[in-house]
């Protein structure tokens, strides 16, 4: 039994300090010095030096654990703000570089800040979340809080100062824009709010509407009418629209490129949306907003005005009609002097540059693409002086040098792209820390400073882990494919010396030992793979070797593994044992380390606990089998104890464990950790036995996380939580001795941690991959970190540094591999067999490994193979051959192709494939049929069950051989039944409708009876009855064109409708509208009720038609006519229960029978045939019929005429001449018989003939008469509708009328809301004026004092009375001089916004004041105390006058302000005015809508409707010209004489119809004669323009050809002869001409010798000239040297004099100083001797 460690309870102390953080990802920034910028990162914040490119120094600050929100810089002041995530949250103020904490602000958030910010005096600004939205403004230095106000509680895009004065702020939402003043009231500040939504300046967004269309709307102003083409990236096209103060207009301008600029389509804005994205503030009283369809918005902030003026411009691209084509450029905006910078979120910045304007709305003309990142944007800034931007975004800092427009090649903060996995710390000689991204970045950090040295990547693979050798600077990166990448870090960065695919999929665990000579990993593929690293090998592929594998009985989710020497007591102190163990191993490591213990956590899904795998590695037994081994090891469990495998069972949960001792753990589980035995028993596999716990401790500060160990600190133990608190744990009893946050909340927690090998640093990640890095201090000896010696430890790092770059090489034993895959390819292709699959390259050892094994299978069995392969073909050669027999023979004697199949086993496993595949298609098809089933039921019930009265309709009985219009269609009204609530709400309706209408009347009664009258009790009661009656036969029977719709046709009862001008209150217009509801019910029943009587009176006729058609049937038959006869029927739409009946014909496929059914159905075949049999055997009544009547019980006259008479035997027998006379008689009778019998069918067949058709006749006469029965039901079905739409249209006009109440009452009490909220505001504003006068008073009175004092001129002699009076007077020369700046340029010229450059003079002026003070600006001889009085006296008067300058600034914006609230509160008393005048107006529209009604009236035929009487207007004045009332028969008689003269019309064209025809064959002919004549008239023109020339002219004149030919032969001998002699004339002139040539060639000859002998003289010439030249050129140099030494000599003499002569005037100015001083200094005796 482990005993525990008592000595480690006195162990020395550990402590751990926060050293740096790190983790860029794309904070905002924040400026605290003009070279210093910082952010925040997780629970602190990082301080950044961006001046000095080759040193940048980094400072990390750490906060108080709770974590960093938002933050503030201020770099005029050196100091910074932040917000930290406290319960309430705090703001705390530091300085900058002591990071001394100043000040810090409280109640200004309930939970959360999300801004913060600088002004550029001394105020702070800050704004809170949910869910109070407080606005709160600080001044920094008194730390008081000036305004506090509560905001929209809307979520925050933006928020700003005004750069130029800290009074106005600006906050931005999605939809609106903010804007808040901050007014002094004595010695309080008010913050006004003023709202703008954005749907002000939604005036931008383009569809494709012509320009023509802006014809129908008039546009007092012009817009923009002038269209560019942007350079850039994209093609930018810019739509401008100008707001003026009342209105304006929008105008979108197409442009195109730049080659065809005039084609360009204008368009018309559409309404759409506008969603803010960002905004800044101008330098001139105005705002720039961003929007996210690419609109940018400038406004000018006059709120004394009823409406702000605004330009809004568009930029997008060429489709810029789709919403879709934005490019979301404004994103981020900043202004600049030189434009506006705007940041995209398609990651780019481009640059917007303005015209030069005097307005104050400045226009767009160009665009620029300044930088594309790679990465996601997310902030943009400037610094402190406007010459560098600053561009954030996922991959660093970038910044652009505004001065030269040049951009930093690298990132000032470098941050590669992706989440970070893993971390591993090198070896303390390299004081590095490697990250690994999954995006494939390696990244090393400095662990001294944080900065990042070496960066590499790997392409196209995902990492998961990383780990590092303890001894040696080697990392091993792994991919979730399982590929290990072997780096060496060097000074030069990460060198790959070898990559090897390990495992098939990922890698969840993996780890060195200690002395870093084993490397242990398991996957997700349940595989554990030891590899051995041997340093003195000179391969990497020996180098790194594998030497064993197993599989997992679970899936790995922990390992740890501890080197042992078995020669201890396993029972002595486990800590002592380790340190005595280390000492040993300095010595000798190799022959000292006996045994490594790996214990793998598993968890397995088939048991509810998990599994702890120990292996126990025997390092002698290893060494002994290595070194008689010749080849690589590779260790098998089967013939080997090298390594022991035993298994024992987890029943608590656990996330981690550590080995503290042999058999003993620590183990983490939620906030519990537990120390645990492992039992003394090894190699026992098959024996489960559980890991119990001895010792159990519950007080961690947060659950689950990941413990961590340290050989060179064996008595501590750190635990990293999940949500990131790291905890020191003393590793005898489990204490925790201390917690610090490693990461806040914000972080996401822990991710992974690492500590380094000698225990100095821990370094922890964050899940949103920020680096925390700290620094322990252990007070007691650390023990030695390796095993190694340094000469060991040297040949290591001399063999990695001479290992080759890997360079994407296979493996040797990939090369192996293929190498005998291409010699097993020959011979499978020599032996015609289909060869191996070659092996991949990125397949993984294992895999390899299996490849390895088939090759080998394949050496063994390679020549059975091909035996068996040889006989297997003769086999098939032989099959083939029995089965081109099997196909010669007869169908019957064929045998069946399966029979051939020698493979059953294939056979049988096709044949389970295809029921497997034929049930999984029944099941699919089963459900598929369900669902569809599910589905009709579900609509069959809503649509057809539910329903009361089911939709169908009639159509007309029409014969489709006969030619005719389309049927009648008439259609019923499907009905769904009321439910119970529905009609007892009708009823009560209809009864308290009744009950009113009684109440009416008796009313009436009551008003109307005469008690002084003389009737009798009886006649009064008789006059009343009658007098109801009457009344009720007029409600009953009133007007159609009064009650508005034609209900009355149907007899419903409509009496208890309210009269369409008693429809005053809400309620009498509910009430109608159930009433009339109920009444379209009852018209639809009324009709349905008489559609079912037309129905049934069609399936009478129907049943008629059958009947006759029986008829008719019989007829043909008897006729032999073998025409169908049209038999009518009910259609599917007539009786649409046909639709849920599926008949045989309908379906198209055959059906499928299974098995069971083709049974049944043959069983029933059978019974049906052996009935029929028996029917057959004992039907005695068929017999009896047959014998007795032949077969019919009646005799028919058709069937007897159809019965051939039967010819004489003798006439079939015998000729006709051997026929007798009596056989020549029979025959004749014979054929008289016929002749008869033919005559009667003839007969029959008319008669048979006449009554079909008179039966037609009759069926179609009744066809028509149900066509006119239906036709009345049409009209009745019109009817019907109209009298339904009419009175769905009343309930239309009394719901818009409902509507319209409702729309007023919300109206009246919006401007009644809206009236008192403006009485406030005026109240408000009248305090704020009145307030603002007394601080008028107050300024002006203040000023008056501070005037009163001014009095320094006065005091000043009085002050310096003992000074002397010469330097009384320069003292007062330095009183009245004024401070100048002395610099070649305005201070931030580049910076846009004039009060900055105002604050920067500011504090210039005080650096230079400041810098005049000091002593040695003094005068000369003054008294230290005399100029320490003077300088106070100076900076008295000078904040004397500064006080004046702020009390006339702040009397000038006082009266500003005053201004301001008066033409504010005018402009909100007429608002109020104007709402009061509204609300009368609602009233009386509220008013005017009860007493006009709307009143439906049904026109009769042939009336027509106009409009109204106006009614402003009186009744005799009124004249409608658009309608004139004239008599009937006057249009009558009109069109009567109009027919008249239609006829006579047609009269007189008949006559004109010949005469005009014979007019146009005449003009036919004309036409062809005029064009015959233009014909002929152009054939001369041809002829007379033909051309003549000189041969023709010549040809012409000949007599004939002959003579022609002559003349031609004799023109061609002269010219022969002439040719000839001009021959000979050349001959002759070339000769004279050679003669000439030799001439001057010999002359050329004499000449060339005589230049050669002129040019060997000159040659001579020239080096004499050289020479002379050289020895001229060497004298002068001489002279010259002599010449300079002796001006030399000149020049210092005269230097000597000068300085002489400067010493002797400072002597002669000294004495005279001197010589004053002591006249000084004697002066008074002087005057008292000579007085």
């Amino acid at each position: 039994m482990a005993v525990r460690a008592h000595r480690l309870q006195s162990a020395k102390p550990l402590t751990i300090s926060r050293w740096w953080s790190s983790g860029y990802y794309g904070q905002p920034i924040a400026f605290v010095d003009q070279s210093v910028l910082f952010y925040a990162i997780d629970d602190g914040l990082r301080f950044q030096d961006f001046i000095d490119k080759d040193y940048q120094q980094c400072t990390t600050l750490q906060a108080n654990g709770t974590g960093v929100g938002t933050i503030a810089g201020n770099a005029d002041m050196h100091i910074f703000a932040y917000a930290d995530y406290q319960n309430p949250p705090v703001i705390h103020l530091r300085e900058y570089p002591t990071m001394n904490e100043i000040k810090q602000f409280t109640n200004g958030a309930e939970f959360e800040y999300s801004a913060l910010e600088f002004s550029a005096t001394d105020e702070l600004l800050s704004l809170s979340t949910a869910p109070d939205y407080l606005l709160t403004i600080w001044n920094w230095r008194t730390g008081m809080k000036l305004a506090q106000c509560q905001t929209t509680k809307k979520e925050l895009v933006e928020i700003s100062f005004n750069p130029n004065s800290w009074y106005d702020i600006g906050i931005l939402y999605r939809d609106q824009i903010n804007f808040y003043t901050c007014e002094r009231r004595n010695d309080k500040y008010t913050l006004f709010e003023r709202q703008l939504p954005l749907e002000l300046f939604n005036q931008t967004t383009a569809h494709n509407q012509p320009t023509h269309q802006r014809s129908q709307v008039s546009y007092p102003k012009k817009i923009a009418d002038v269209i560019r083409q942007y350079s850039g990236r994209f093609s930018y096209t810019l739509v401008d629209s100008t707001i003026g103060i009342d209105q304006g207009v929008s105008v979108k301008l197409v442009a195109f490129d730049t080659e065809n600029e005039e084609a360009f389509h204008t368009y018309v804005d559409a309404h759409v949306e506008l969603v803010a994205t960002s905004f800044c503030w101008g330098d001139k009283g105005y705002v720039f907003i961003g929007t996210a369809d690419d609109s940018l918005v400038q406004v000018i902030l006059q709120f004394d005005r009823e409406r702000q003026p605004f330009r809004t411009t568009r930029f997008a691209g060429d489709e810029v009609s789709k919403p879709s084509a934005s490019l979301g450029m404004f994103k981020r905006i900043r202004l600049h002097q030189q434009g506006l910078f705007c940041a995209g979120t398609d990651d780019i910045v481009r640059l917007i540059t303005f015209e030069n304007q005097d307005g104050p709305l400045r226009e767009a003309n160009n665009v620029n693409d300044i930088m594309e990142l790679s990465s996601k944007l997310k902030f943009l800034t400037f610094n402190q002086t406007y010459d560098t931007l600053f561009v954030c975004s996922t991959q660093g800092i970038d910044f652009i040098d505004l001065l030269t427009q040049e951009q930093r090649p690298l990132p000032l903060i470098p941050i590669a792209l992706g989440k970070i996995v893993d971390v591993a710390i090198l070896n303390p000689e390299s004081e590095l820390a490697i990250t690994v991204r999954d995006t494939g970045a390696l990244e090393a950090w400095s662990m001294a400073d944080g900065s990042r040295k070496y960066i590499t990547r790997i392409e196209n693979q995902t990492i998961s882990h990383i780990v590092s050798n303890p001894v040696v600077p080697l990392i091993v990166v792994t991919t979730t494919t399982g590929i290990f990448y072997f780096f060496q870090v060097n000074t030069h960065g990460f060198r790959l010396l070898h990559r090897v695919r390990v495992h098939s999929n990922d890698v969840r665990c993996i780890k060195f030992n200690s002395h870093g000579r084993i490397l242990i990993s398991a996957g997700i593929d349940n595989s554990l793979f030891i590899m051995e690293i041997r340093t003195e090998e000179v391969s990497a592929e020996d180098m790194f070797h594998i030497i064993y594998r197993t599989d997992l009985e679970g899936e790995p989710f922990a390992l740890d593994l501890e080197d042992f020497d078995n020669h201890k007591n396993a029972n002595s102190d486990p800590n002592e044992q380790q340190i005595e163990h280390d000492v040993e191993q300095n010595e000798n490591s190799k022959d000292k380390l006996n045994e490594t213990r790996i214990i793998i956590a598993l968890t397995t899904k088939t048991e509810k606990h998990g599994r702890f795998l120990i292996l126990d590695f025997d390092w002698q037994q290893y060494r002994d089998v290595r070194n008689s081994s010749l080849t690589d090891t590779i260790i098998n469990d089967s013939n080997t104890k090298i390594i022991t495998k035993t298994i024992f069972a987890i029943h608590e949960t656990i996330e981690d464990f550590l080995i503290t001792a042999k058999n003993q753990l620590i183990t983490i589980g939620g906030k519990v950790l537990r120390m645990c035995r492992i039992p003394d028993e090894v190699g026992k596999i098959g024996k489960l036995i559980s890991v119990e716990a001895q010792d159990s401790l519950a007080g961690l500060p947060s659950s689950g996380g990941h413990l961590y160990k340290n050989r060179a600190v064996p008595s501590w133990i750190l635990g990293i939580s999940r949500d990131g608190i790291l905890s020191i744990i003393r590793a005898s009893n489990m204490a925790v001795e201390s917690s610090v946050p490693a990461h806040s909340s914000l972080s996401g927690g822990c991710h992974k941690s690492a500590w380094s090998v000698d225990s100095k640093y821990v370094v922890s990640i964050g899940e949103n991959s920020s680096i925390v890095v700290f620094q322990t201090k252990y007070a007691g000896r650390l023990t030695s970190r390796t095993g190694h010696s340094s000469e060991e430890y040297n040949r290591s790092m001399r063999n990695l540094s001479n290992l080759p770059t890997f360079n994407n090489i296979p493996s040797a034993f990939y090369d192996n591999l293929h190498e005998r895959f291409t010699n097993y390819q020959t011979k499978f292709q020599n032996a015609n067999m289909i060869p191996p699959s070659a092996p991949k390259e990125e397949a993984s050892w294992v895999q390899l490994k299996e490849y390895e094994a088939t090759l080998e299978h394949l050496d063994t069995h390679l020549a059975s193979k091909i035996e068996i392969r040889t006989e297997l073909e003769h086999i098939r050669k032989d099959i083939r051959d029995l089965m081109a027999v099997n196909n010669k023979r007869e169908e019957k004697a064929q045998l069946d192709q399966r029979e051939f199949d020698l493979d059953a086993e294939e056979q049988e496993r096709q044949r389970k494939e295809r029921d497997a595949m034929i049930d999984k298609i029944r099941d699919e098809t089963i459900t598929e049929n369900l669902t569809r089933l599910m589905k009709r039921e579900v609509i069959k019930q809503q649509c057809w069950d539910a329903m009361a009265v089911k939709g169908r309709c009639i159509e007309g009985i029409v014969n489709p051989n006969r030619k005719q219009l389309a049927p009648i269609v008439v259609e019923n009204y499907p009905l769904i039944p009321r439910s119970l609530e529905e009609l007892e709400t009708v009823r009560q309706v209809i009864e308290r409708r009744r009950i009113e209408i009684a109440e009416k009347k008796l009313r009436r009664q009551i008003f109307t009876d005469n008690p002084t009258t003389n009737e009798t009790g009886a006649e009064h009661a008789e006059a009343l009855a009658q007098e109801n009656e009457e009344e009720h036969n007029k409600q009953t029977t009133q007007s159609t064109a009064l009650i508005g719709s034609v209900c009355n046709e149907f007899q419903v009862d409509s009496s208890v409708l309210y009269n369409q001008f008693e429809l005053y209150t809400q309620e009498q217009k509910w009430t109608q509208i159930a009433l009339l509801n109920d009444l379209i019910y009852k018209i639809k029943e009324a009709f349905n009720k008489e559609f079912e009587n037309v129905h049934q009176r069609k399936l009478q006729e129907l049943a008629k038609i059958r009947e006759r058609n029986m008829r008719i049937k019989q007829i043909n038959s008897d006729l032999d006519d073998p025409s169908p006869v049209w038999e009518p029927d009910l259609t599917e739409k007539e009786k649409p229960q046909l639709l849920f009946e599926v008949k045989d014909s309908e379906i198209k496929s055959e059906r499928y029978y299974t098995p069971e059914q083709l049974r049944q159905l043959e069983e029933q075949r059978l019974n049906e045939e052996r009935r029929r049999e028996l029917e057959r055997l004992d039907n005695w009544r068929e017999r009896g019929l047959n014998d007795m009547m032949n077969g019919v019980l009646q005799v028919r006259r058709e069937d007897e005429l159809k019965k051939e008479i039967p010819k004489p035997a003798f006439a079939l027998e015998k000729a006709e001449e051997d026929w007798t006379d009596l056989e020549k008689q029979a025959y004749q009778q014979y054929l008289q018989k016929v002749k008869e019998q033919q005559e009667e069918r003839e007969k029959l067949r008319k008669v048979l003939t006449a009554e079909s058709i008179k039966i037609n006749e009759q069926i179609q006469e009744n066809c028509q008469a149900f066509e006119q029965v239906l036709s009345q039901l049409h009209r009745r079905r019109i009817t019907a509708q109209t009298a339904v739409l009419q009175e769905e249209l009343k309930i239309s006009r009394i719901t818009f009328s409902l509507v319209k109440d409702r729309l007023i009452i919300q109206l009246e009490n919006t401007y009644k809301n809206r009236s008192k909220s403006l009485e406030n505001k005026v109240q408000e504003l009248e305090l704020s004026k009145r307030a603002l006068e007394d601080a008028l008073v107050k300024s002006d009175a203040e000023k008056r004092r501070l005037k009163a004092e001014d009095t320094f001129d006065k005091q000043f002699p009085r002050e310096f009375a003992d000074v002397p009076s010469a330097l009384q007077d320069s003292l007062k020369r330095l009183l009245v001089k004024r401070s100048k700046i002395k610099q070649t340029r305005p201070p931030d010229e580049l910076n846009p916004y004039s009060a900055r450059q105002i604050r920067l003079i500011e504090l210039e002026l005080d650096r230079i004041q400041v810098e005049a003070d000091a002593l040695t600006n003094a005068p000369t001889n003054i008294i230290r105390t005399v100029w320490e009085r003077f300088v106070e006296f100076r900076k008295r008067r000078t904040e004397l006058e500064r006080q004046l300058r702020q009390q006339e600034q702040e009397e000038i914006m006082i009266k500003s302000l005053r201004n301001f609230r008066d033409g504010e509160l005018n402009r909100k008393n007429s608002e109020l005015d104007q709402l009061q005048n509204l609300l009368i107006r609602t009233k009386d529209d509220q008013i005017d809508d009860i007493i006009d009604l709307y009143v439906q009236i049904v026109l009769k035929q042939g009336q027509v409707e106009i409009d109204s009487k106006p009614a402003d207007l009186p009744p005799n004045e009124y004249r409608n010209t658009d309608a004139e009332l004239i008599h009937r028969r006057e249009v009558e008689d009109l069109n009567k004489s109009i027919i008249e003269s239609a006829n006579f019309k047609i009269r007189q064209m008949n006559k004109s119809k010949g005469v005009i025809n014979d007019i146009t064959s005449m003009s036919w002919e004309k036409e062809k004669l005029i064009y015959e004549i233009a014909d002929l008239k152009q054939r001369a023109q041809d002829i007379t323009f033909l051309k003549v020339t000189r041969n023709v002219q010549e040809y012409l004149s000949c007599s004939d050809d002959a003579a022609y030919e002559v003349q031609k032969q004799r023109e061609l001998q002269m010219l022969e002869a002439t040719i000839e002699k001009m021959k000979e004339r050349f001959g002759e002139q070339q000769i004279l001409k050679e003669n000439d040539v030799q001439k001057l060639q010999h002359d050329n000859l004499s000449i060339a010798n005589i230049t050669l002998a002129v040019d060997e003289a000159l040659q001579n010439a020239n080096v004499n000239l050289y020479e002379r030249k050289n020895i001229i050129d060497q004298r002068i140099v001489e002279q010259s040297k002599t010449d300079q030494q002796e001006r030399m000599h000149q020049v210092v003499r005269r230097r000597r004099l000068v300085d002489l002569a400067k010493a002797q005037a400072q002597e002669v100015a000294y004495l005279r100083a001197e010589v004053e001083r002591l006249r000084m200094k004697t002066f008074p005796a002087l005057v008292q001797i000579e007085h």
